[in-house]
């Protein structure tokens, strides 16, 4: 796209009236952007106030309001009288690939190719929604993560097509919503699910082997690697806690036992042991680190307890 809208462009339109719809509007409302949110559904454009006033009240701060936030959206059920004027379009309509594709192509011609058309999407590929796009230059995802006004991460989705501008557009928009943007190549899954569902996947497997009950893995993820995902995020954690050679030799042995090819170690794991890289301990893994192993142990240890509240 050859121009990006700037701060100053104060309209965004918001397509989809449901739950994500009338929270990313709720949002944006709350950080004064002008919202139009648009839905073919009157019921569900007349129901916005009631519906998001729980959620406005939540974000309400010393002199804005419940009635500023909400004053800020209007609905429009007419989609090209929607998107007039708007600096961005985010699509949140039903997950559909028929539906958004659909919709998208209809998008294309009524906005100008400097307006952003985003998408709420958790698994379509930006490449399968822009199909009859011809400005797909600037189709980016901003995909929300429930519930999306106390999750402050938000996934910027790009493809090759995707600019690098628009990709750091996003981001700085973000900021203006005191969200943070995480970029992901498209994939199936995109980031964050594909991670939770690996995992959950996992879990079922646990359960339908009877390897443990739902309680007791609940129990143990909730006071183990719950709280230091929560608090570093997967690789920072294993730098601090788990030696590479350890992470590798484990792993091998998973997949040695369970014949499953996503328990093999990585390439990019076993260049980490070959070059000496085992984390904090010596000084480089996944990040690099200070020399004074002991005090990032005591650091990450009063971390933790302070976390956990002990």
């Amino acid at each position: 796209m050859a121009n990006h809208p700037q701060r100053e462009q104060n309209q965004i339109t918001v397509i989809g009236a449901g739950f994500m719809g009338t929270v990313i509007a709720t949002i944006y409302a709350r950080h004064g952007y002008d919202v139009v949110l648009h839905d073919s559904n009157a019921d569900a454009l007349a129901s916005y106030a009631a519906r998001a006033t729980p959620i406005a009240e939540s974000l309400v701060t010393a002199g804005i309001t419940v009635a500023n936030i909400l004053d800020r959206v209007r609905g429009d059920s007419d989609l090209a009288s929607a998107v007039a004027g708007s600096f961005m379009v985010h699509e949140v309509a039903q997950e559909d690939l028929g539906v958004k594709q659909a919709l998208f192509a209809e998008l294309d011609p009524l906005c100008g190719p400097e307006v952003v058309l985003a998408t709420n999407t958790s698994s379509y590929l930006l490449t399968s929604l822009c199909e009859g796009v011809e400005h797909r230059e600037r189709v980016v995802g901003i995909h929300y993560i429930t519930p999306a006004h106390i999750i402050k991460a938000v996934e910027i989705i790009h493809a090759d097509f995707t600019p690098p501008a628009l990709i750091e557009w996003a981001q700085n928009f973000l900021t203006t919503i005191d969200h943070v943007g995480v970029v992901c190549r498209e994939s199936p899954g995109f980031l964050v699910n594909r991670v939770q569902m690996a995992m959950l996947a996992e879990i079922h497997r646990m359960v339908d082997e009877g390897l443990a009950t739902a309680a007791d893995i609940d129990e143990a993820v909730r006071l183990s690697i719950g709280p230091r995902l929560a608090l570093w995020g997967p690789l920072l954690t294993e730098d601090l806690v788990v030696h590479k050679k350890t992470a590798l030799a484990v792993m091998a042995y998973m997949e040695e036992k369970t014949g499953s090819p996503a328990n093999a170690p990585t390439e990019t794991l076993r260049n980490l042991v070959a070059d000496g890289k085992a984390g904090a301990i010596s000084g480089e893994g996944w990040y690099r680190w200070s020399d004074d192993y002991d005090g990032i142990v005591r650091e990450r240890d009063q971390q933790l307890a302070d976390a956990l509240e002990w």
